[in-house]
């Protein structure tokens, strides 16, 4: 009943605004993001050869020092306005091109199985909206989350591709990110169920989940996976849910958002060949977002708070040690400018959202996870004239994986849609390394460290779903 109240509201939202112009045209908008760059990343060395550390013969794919990227979209926006005030339309992003690879599989010898390439994804958001200046606004379908849409963080207005949230990841092999191990082949020293890829030594012996938390997101928005734990293989997968947004009163607007589980994927999802890899069993999933934005004068002030709830249907495992956590995080964010000068920064708790934690191992155990994972982010940005700058940190701590990034970027705006500009990412990846002493030392977690700078062009025009969304507008002029 409760999952059926929520479909109850909006269904007497849109009877109570449904006298509608029966000959109004409904307006047709199209907008757009394009990148075209030269990336020229730097690895440790154990990345920089042909081959990648697991293993003595497996192909390097990111092993170039040089290449030309273009990530392209495209944003349809069919809208028109009832003359009872409500504004309503559909809204369809399309991703032209975009590539990178995703993971790889391996066997238990660290023999690479199979190869997962993220092919461009012709759909990114397709969803319907309804909205009233004084009521709010219902959105429904394949659509990012009012936790996503309210936060603020460092990356909030960066120049280049995003910095901290940008692109640079797509150039770097992360260690073991996305590495799954062949299911097929147990251990048999482990106290595992096959779900959880008996053979991967990250998820065995009570190490539970490892990965990196390599963006300033809440989990379900960063991309987690059950194998992994933290896993970013794309930037584009979002869920089917339906959001409610308050109208913004004296500064503040609230929004929830709603999915049924995290399997439920929609015209976003690019791949569904090895369902079991990707995490579909956090149900009753709830974002939460309130933000504050206000403007005196010279000086602008905005802040976020902003959650994930759900619950985790725990597939049966073999020893009730071995279950993942319900989904509990939290964000706090802020965006300050005085003039041309801007400070931002979050602080992001994911506790033990989702992790496979074995509670019966001891603090001092070699294998023992820490299982209090967070991020936190700080950055400053100066406008003069056509250009900008920013700088901004990213670190985070997962399960005793350690990660940091530093992003600056210049950006020159030749009109108003049209810019220039140059982006330098410095990462460290810092594992904790743990071998078990029946495996072979290439076991071992290889760390890596970095630079990815990336030079390019870019033209923005009509976004109409920005990631870092403060403000829905009711007006059709402005979209």
């Amino acid at each position: 009943m409760k999952k059926i109240i929520p479909l109850i509201v909006i269904f007497i939202f849109t009877l109570n605004s449904s006298r509608l112009l029966a000959n109004s045209t409904p307006k047709f908008n199209v907008g757009g993001k394009f990148y075209f760059n030269l990336a020229m990343p730097e690895s440790s060395s154990e990345y920089s050869v042909d081959n990648l550390p697991h293993g003595s013969a497996n192909k390097n794919y990111l092993d170039g020092d040089s290449s030309f990227v273009a990530d392209n979209y495209l944003d349809f926006l069919l809208m028109d306005r009832a003359d009872t005030g409500l504004l309503y339309g559909a809204r369809v992003g399309v991703m032209a091109e975009s590539s990178r690879l995703s993971y790889y599989k391996y066997d238990s010898s660290l023999k690479i199985l199979d190869i997962k390439k993220q092919e461009s994804v012709l759909v990114r958001r397709a969803y319907i909206f309804t909205e009233r200046s004084n009521l709010g606004r219902f959105e429904f379908g394949d659509v990012d989350s009012a936790s996503k849409k309210l936060k603020f963080d460092a990356s909030y207005r960066f120049g280049g591709t995003g910095g901290i949230a940008g692109k640079w990841w797509k150039y770097v092999n992360i260690p073991d990110f996305g590495l799954q191990y062949d299911p097929a082949k147990l251990d048999g020293a482990d106290n595992c169920v096959n779900y959880y890829a008996t053979n991967d030594i990250r998820n065995c012996n009570g190490k539970g989940n490892m990965g990196f938390i390599i963006r300033p997101d809440l989990p379900i928005s960063h991309g987690y996976n059950d194998v992994s734990g933290a896993g970013k293989f794309d930037d584009t997968r979002t869920l089917l849910r339906f959001s409610f947004y308050t109208p913004r009163i004296y500064g503040f607007q609230y929004g929830a958002s709603y999915a049924l589980d995290s399997g439920n994927r929609g015209s976003s999802y690019f791949d569904n060949s090895d369902e079991s890899f990707y995490n579909n069993d956090v149900e009753n999933i709830y974002d939460f977002g309130l933000n504050y934005v206000e403007q005196f004068g010279k000086l602008g002030l905005a802040f976020s708070l902003t959650s994930e709830r759900a619950k985790i249907n725990n597939l049966i495992s073999t020893n009730n040690a071995y279950l993942r956590q319900d989904l509990s995080a939290y964000s706090l964010g802020s965006y300050i400018f005085y003039g041309n000068f801007s400070v931002s920064g979050s602080y992001g708790i994911w506790g033990d959202s989702l992790m496979m934690v074995n509670s019966s191992i001891d603090k001092a155990a070699d294998n023992y996870r820490d299982s209090d994972a967070n991020y936190f982010t700080v950055g400053l940005g100066y406008q003069f004239g056509p250009y900008k700058i920013g700088l901004s940190n990213l670190t985070s701590e997962y399960r005793e994986q350690e990660f940091s990034l530093y992003s600056l970027a210049l950006d020159y705006r030749i009109t108003k849609y049209y810019s220039l500009f140059a982006e330098l990412n410095m990462y460290e990846f810092d594992s904790k390394d743990h071998i078990i002493t029946s495996a072979p030392s290439s076991f071992e977690t290889k760390n890596n460290k970095g630079e990815v700078l990336l030079l390019g062009a870019k033209i923005e025009f009509g976004d109409y779903d920005s990631a870092s969304q403060i403000l829905l507008d009711t007006s059709t002029t402005t979209y």
